[in-house]
Order: C-alpha cells, then structure tokens, then sequence
C-alpha cells in the first residue's frame, strides 16, 4: 500500500517571503517510515508549477491513501481544494486530512468537502499509523481512536480520543531526507542564510484565551530530552549545514531543568548555532539568573507572548501575567545582550485609537522585532466559541484568520477594513521610526541583517506600491486554484470550479 502526505499548495508566508517544511510532517513521516511503510512526502507550495504538479503525480502514481495536512486555518480550503482535485483524478484513493483546524471542525470540514473521507483528529503518528494497518487488513475504521467520518448515511461519527504520546523521546527525528532541503524558499532569510524552524515539545501549560495549541493539546506540555535535541541540531548542522534555528515550541522553558540541560548541551557540543526561542514573561524573570547561560549557548532573541499594554486586556484574554512583569521580563532580556520579539494583539473590543498610541509608545522602547497581530477567534479556541456565542465575529472566510486581518470589530471601529488599515498603518509607525531605521546599522550582525531585510525588501516595497503604485511581490510559483481550473479548461471536470473554496 502506498502512503502520500501532502502540504497542499498555498501562499509562502508574505512577510518572510519564504517557507520551511512542516516539523508536524516530518515528525509524521519519521514515524510512519520506522513502521515500515511506503511513503512519500510532496511540499506541493516550493514546486515551480504546485496544482499542475500535484494533479501529475495522483495520475501518475495514484497512491492507495494521501494524508493532507492543515498546518493553520488559514490554508483549510487549499487542503479542501486538493482533496478536491485528487478525488477527482483518482476517485478510488482514501484521503485522510489532519491538522488542529480539520481536528477542531471535523464536522464541519467533512461535509464541507465530501472529497475527505476521514479527519485525523489530535496527534497523527499513533491514529495514522492503526489507520493504515486497518486499511491494508481490512479491517473495521469505526473501532479506531482518533478518527472522524461520516457514515453511509451521513451521519457524523467520531471514534473518540487517542491518548497523547506521553514519551517524545520515544519518536524518530524528522524525515529531514524527505525534504527538499536545499529548496531556495526553504529558510529563514530575515535571520540568515541557513536559516529552519524546529520544534522539541507539544502543547503549553497555560490556557491563553486566542490560542489553538493549548485548546489543541488541552494544556498539557510535553518535551524531548535535551540530549536529543541537541543530537537533532547536531544532525542539522553536520548533514544540512543549518545554523540559525526559529524553535517553534509555544513554550521553550516550562521547566527549569529543560532550559539548564539545554544550556549544557549546546555549551559542551560548540555546535555555533544561533536559536531564538518563545517564552513567556513570568518565566524569563524566573529563570533571570539563566540568560547569560542561554545566550552563551546560541541563544540571540526570546520571542514573548506580551500582547498588550493594559492588565484589563491580559486579564481578559487569559494571559496571566502583567504589565509590570512584562516590563520587567524585556529589560531583563535587553540587560543580558538578548533580542527582544513581542508577539502583540490589537483589535480587542474595547481598544481606542489612544489606547493603541500609548501601546506603541509602551513596546517601542524596547521591541527589536514588532511581532504585530490582530487578535483573531481561531476555531477551537476559547475566544473562538465567546465570540461566536456574542455574535462577533463578522467574516467567516477562513482564509482571512491568518492574524493579519480583522475578522471582528472594535467598539470604537466597525468597518474590518479599516481595521486593517489600522494594522498596517501600525507597522509603518513602528519600523519607520528612526530608531528602527538607525538599527540598520547595528552592531549586533542579526538585528541589522533582520531589518535589512525587512526594512528594504518588505517595507519599502510595500511603500513604493502605496505612493507610485508599484507593483507589490508576488510569490513566483504561487497559483489561484481557480486560475489552475481554467488553464486546464476541459482537462478537468466542470464540478471542480464549483466546488472550489
């Protein structure tokens, strides 16, 4: 039986303008691969032609079973649009799909797009793994944990949950080999040349109101020992020559002895890779007396969750932390020679226009990178189901829950797009100020290299287009579904473009 998963074609992240292969996937192939089976990975979005590609290799090789992963709301309907296409080349194949959106919308997802046979619901490596030996003996699906489907007459069935793993120290290391790892979209190019986003734990302890990994994993955290990790990042610079790493873990740090153990690792391998982390405030000034150890280890930034200015804000949105500790947690990072990226919400219901003046005042002495969002009701969140029981939210085009644009209003503003204006005129107060631009020549490599980039290549492109019209980026490879579906013309059934999300 022959198993393909697929990150289905989408937009490359804008502001990145680059893309790295799903840590979730690789993870997924690594274990399906120890299990024996034949499988096979297509990154359809770094293809030079992603749908044509994608419909070529279902023709040619018509895989018995294609797993689809979802790796965020925003891209549900290009899975649902290449559930499509591959249903329609190859009726006989059984598509599987996973993801935290598909996990959290299952019902939904399954009757939006009747192509998808089964949702993979939570963790894949043990539900995917029960799936296909029961496919390939026959056997009964509705007996395996984990699994949603729609029965012969369409009513709604889910198996129930799979316990997580409760040991990733028992999982293989990502299917690297399986990658296209040379790719030139595969990087990190506002942090550097070689640059890959890892990822060593799963889930949080904490229960942030907006957040979907801790709804996802039920607030529980769960890590790799920090041998492994550093025998990974080992593997990657050795192999893969990679030496700048974004860590993707909602939480690096829960414990202490995960950042101490960390800390001895990298001291004693001298592997001289960089890392920038994601903590939270409260356990930056915990571990205060950990910093010069981190940095000495790699560590060059600290990306924290601080979100807002206002304790009424925090309090609402479940962060548990203040104002003053996070204060506290970027002038700790800034004593220590540690970058400091806040990841910020707007958009909140009772926010003013002096309200956001005084949070940009707040965060811009200290922010190196301004990791500006607008809050926005993930499914499966906390938020999602007060918001929706309200009668809050106004857009519910998925593709538009990407944090860059407004999907409820404000009190003070009702109109999404000028919220989004609000947004991006946010950006530009920020980063063309010069006290950013002076950072174009700062002495610290990666903080210039970071606004170089983003400075001259994101920011001023997005000016030349907004004052003399020019023409903004466009990802090269990228193609609308839609525009695939008529340059294919009679190729393809007519049903497609109708179904097209």
């Amino acid at each position: 039986m022959r198993f393909l998963l697929i990150d289905p074609p989408h937009k490359i992240w804008t502001i990145l303008r680059a893309w790295v292969p799903s840590p979730g996937c690789l993870q997924l192939l690594a274990y399906l691969e120890r299990e024996g089976f034949d499988i096979e990975f297509m990154d359809c979005t770094i293809n030079q032609n992603p749908w044509g590609d994608l419909e070529d290799k279902i023709r040619r090789e018509k895989p018995d079973v294609i797993g689809i992963s979802v790796i965020c709301t925003a891209f549900i309907y290009d899975g649902m649009n290449a559930a499509n296409l591959i249903k329609a080349i190859h009726p006989k194949t059984t598509i599987i799909m996973g993801g935290e959106h598909p996990s959290f919308m299952a019902e939904e997802t399954l009757r939006d797009c009747p192509a998808i046979d089964f949702i993979c619901v939570g963790e894949g490596e043990l539900t995917l793994t029960e799936f296909l030996k029961t496919i390939e003996k026959k056997g009964d699906l509705s007996r395996v944990p984990g699994l949603a489907f729609l029965d012969e007459n369409g009513n709604f069935v889910y198996t129930g949950d799979r316990p997580f793993i409760e040991d990733l120290d028992t999982l293989p290391f990502p299917a690297y080999h399986k990658a296209n790892m040379e790719h030139p979209y595969i990087g990190i190019p506002s942090e550097g040349k070689r640059g890959l986003v890892v990822n060593f734990s799963r889930g949080c302890t904490f229960d942030c109101s907006f957040c979907s990994e801790s709804a996802f994993y039920k607030k529980r955290w769960r890590k790799r020992s920090p041998k492994l990790i550093a025998d990974e990042l080992q593997l990657l610079k050795e192999r893969y020559h990679r030496d700048i790493f974004y860590v993707g873990d909602n939480t690096f740090n829960v414990t202490r002895d995960q950042s101490i153990g960390f800390i001895d690792e990298m001291l004693k391998r001298k592997t001289n890779q960089r890392f920038w982390l994601q903590s939270r405030a409260d356990l930056v000034i915990r571990d205060k007396d950990l910093l010069d150890g981190f940095r000495e280890a790699g560590v060059y930034q600290f990306m924290l969750g601080l979100e807002y200015h206002m304790d009424y804000v925090l309090k609402d949105i479940r962060k548990r932390h203040s104002v003053e500790e996070a204060l506290k947690a970027m002038k700790l990072l800034k004593k220590h020679r540690l970058m400091v990226m806040a990841t910020l919400l707007i958009g909140h219901w009772e926010e003013t226009e002096e309200d956001r003046d005084a949070f940009l005042k707040f965060f811009g002495k200290y922010v190196d990178h301004f990791g500006l969002n607008i809050i926005t009701p993930l499914p499966g969140t906390p938020l999602f189901y007060k918001m929706k029981e309200m009668g809050r939210i106004k857009d519910w085009e998925y593709r538009n829950y990407d944090y860059l644009h407004a999907v409820m209003p404000t009190r003070e503003v009702d109109d999404l797009e000028q919220l989004n204006f609000i947004y991006k005129n946010l950006m530009r107060r920020y980063y063309w100020r010069p006290r950013e631009l002076i950072k174009l020549f700062s002495r610290n490599p990666i903080l210039r290299h970071h606004h170089r980039y983003y400075i001259t290549q994101v920011a001023f492109n997005i000016m030349m287009h907004e004052i003399f019209g020019n023409p903004l980026w466009v990802q090269p490879n990228y193609q609308e579904y839609r525009d695939y579906l008529v340059e294919r013309g009679g190729a393809l059934p007519p049903e497609l473009m109708r179904l097209a999300k």
